[in-house]
């Protein structure tokens, strides 16, 4: 125990270099204690001046602490900081140098929030790994409803059996070295041309020719050839994309996904000290955000996005729209008079951009991280979703896509800004905000009938068009439903329950009907943990359950598809005993029912 001992004023060397929490107990502090490691606490370095930056000035840091302020005393909730150690840690985008990329100094990220009782029995597993997963890609999730649900006793015992589990799984699991397995070429080749066939479009213009990348892997085995690292996790992504949208049968799939992982992690410190403003290297951040997050990585995608939204606003993405006296010097030609090429780029940058705040958007609504884009940063209108003018019925689910999920953007993205900038006391006018966010989101819903759209769709690309809309419109009306102070309570609010069990459904029946269909660990936990989460808080905790049978029958199969998806990927073990144990909490409140009935 520390009790009684001194405290030093800064972190020990090795925690500062893990970066996670330290004591400062002195001689030794807790952590190094425990594992035996030598503890060592150095001088403070004096600190240099540092260079201004567009991500660094002073307006950004104080929103960022603001934001941070504000959700704390909202939540009133203690912070536990996480960080995910692996080798990609050193992967510090924003002290990369390059050639024409300004330096990019990432906004302070709130740490992750949660209950204190949470945080206890997370610090129990060994593996800081773990911890920062479960943190950073679970129960993030759950920040935008009520946390006083967890407190119930039997989700708060799930919830440490599933710790205990973890602890003596990582205690009595001997580590291995797994053959790595390698990705044919003739695999590759499939995977190129299914993308280039089904999830190329003309708003993601691909910068490397097609014949290129089909040649890469040749290139590969030539020693005296040194390909540039951005090409290689261009190809990399590319792979990526078609195993997990390509709907066939696909022999070790979680395997390969995270061969492409370690592939793209082993490049990405040399990637950065190369990096350049380009459209390539726009597009290898891009890509990179997906797969860090289909590996659970969010720190790391949070700071591949922060590189591509660098990029991008040194490409002119920000400032597609500017009238010439807003530029800097630069000469700027109306619409009108452009020619049709230069449109068309313009209409892309456009939609690249639009996109890129969507996904800052999700972060933050997410993850809690801080914006990365600043209200007034930028000045960009809608483009044209076909891009080029030329009306694609193949391209319609995308148009769909666009516009219907910009339209939720822009309506998370005012939530979010009420949130940050303290929500009325009065709890009638704060339910009577909630409600027009609500009613702006359901206007989504009676516009677009993704439902409906749903059973046109032909290919699994659109398929997933359709799903995103409905299930991130979903989610978001079970947060804003949660968020209502009437429904502040010791019951889940109806409506958040019926659109859970919903939501939960209709992800079953996708998956029901094709036996192969991949949808990969990050959309999963994206789109359904929080209808998981309150499908099982509602058995465990409402009494006068109605559904039970039924509720549980769809808690079964998702714990099912997610130990299906989990299995051959070890790393993610920890989220597929957190779900587990929910649902046998679920059947063990079952089983009491029956014996207090009897």
């Amino acid at each position: 125990m520390s009790t009684g001992r001194s405290l030093a004023t800064i972190s020990c060397g090795r925690c500062q270099s893990k970066k996670i929490r330290c004591n400062r107990v002195t001689p030794r502090c807790d952590r190094c204690e425990a594992t035996g490691a030598e503890c060592a606490y150095l001088p403070r370095r004096p600190r240099t001046k540092k260079q201004r930056t567009k991500f660094s000035e002073k307006g950004v840091l104080l929103e960022v602490l603001e934001r941070l302020r504000c959700l704390e005393e909202h939540c009133g909730l203690d912070t536990f900081a996480g960080n995910q150690d692996n080798e990609l840690d050193s992967m510090s985008i924003s002290s990369v140098e390059s050639e024409n990329t300004q330096n990019a100094t990432l906004p302070e990220a709130p740490t992750t929030i949660v209950p204190p009782g949470i945080r206890d029995i997370i610090s129990r597993i060994k593996d800081e790994g773990s911890q920062s997963m479960l943190l950073s890609s679970v129960f993030c999730h759950l920040q935008q409803i009520q946390w006083c649900f967890l407190e119930n006793e039997s989700c708060f015992r799930a919830i440490t059996s599933a710790m205990s589990e973890m602890k003596f799984m990582q205690d009595t699991q001997p580590t291995e070295a797994s053959e790595e397995p390698s990705i044919p070429k003739d695999l590759a080749q499939q995977l190129i041309d299914y993308y280039y066939s089904f999830c190329h479009f003309e708003g993601f213009k691909m910068p490397l020719e097609k014949s290129f990348l089909t040649s890469i892997p040749d290139l590969l085995e030539i020693s005296h050839v040194q390909l540039d690292c951005t090409s290689q996790i261009i190809y990399y992504t590319i792979l990526f994309q078609g195993i997990v949208t390509k709907p066939e049968a696909l022999p070790r799939r979680g395997n390969l996904i995270h061969v492409l992982y370690q592939k793209c992690a082993s490049l990405g410190e040399d990637w950065l000290k190369n990096i350049k403003d380009t459209p390539a290297d726009f597009y290898a951040a891009l890509t990179l955000v997906s797969l860090f997050l289909e590996c659970c990585n969010v720190d790391l995608s949070w700071k591949a996005l922060a590189q591509a939204c660098g990029i991008s606003k040194a490409l002119g993405f920000f400032s597609v729209d500017e009238t010439p006296s807003e530029g800097d010097n630069e000469h700027s030609t109306e619409p009108e008079s452009l020619p049709h090429q230069a449109e068309v780029e313009r209409n892309r940058k456009r939609f690249q951009f639009w996109h890129i705040l969507r996904t800052d958007c999700l972060f933050r609504m997410c993850y809690g991280k801080p914006t990365l884009i600043p209200a007034g940063s930028w000045k960009v209108n809608f483009p044209d979703p076909t891009i080029n003018g030329v009306n694609d019925e193949s391209s319609r689910f995308m148009q769909i896509h666009f516009i219907a999920s910009m339209r939720l953007t822009l309506i998370v993205m005012k939530y979010l800004d009420w949130v940050d900038g303290g929500k009325d006391p009065d709890p009638v006018s704060h339910d009577a905000t909630i409600n027009s966010f609500i009613d702006e989101v359901q206007l989504i819903l009676s516009d677009w009938d993704a439902e409906g759209l749903l059973q046109m769709a032909t290919n699994h690309v659109d398929v997933w068009f359709c799903v995103d809309v409905l299930f991130s419109t979903y989610k978001m009306l079970i947060v804003l439903y949660q968020s209502k102070k009437c429904n502040q309570g010791h019951t889940l609010p109806p409506q958040a329950v019926e659109i859970s069990r919903k939501s939960v459904k209709i992800f079953q029946s996708l998956l029901a009907s094709s036996a192969h269909a991949f949808w990969g660990i990050s959309l999963f936990l994206f789109h359904q943990f929080v209808p998981f989460f309150i499908l099982c808080l509602d058995i465990i905790g409402n009494p006068d359950h109605a559904n039970l049978e039924e509720d549980l029958v769809s808690i079964g199969w998702i714990s099912d598809y997610a130990e299906m998806v989990i299995k051959e990927r070890v790393e993610l073990k920890p989220i597929m005993v957190i779900i587990n144990s929910m649902s046998m909490a679920c059947q063990q409140t079952k089983t009491i029912r029956l014996v207090r009935a009897a």
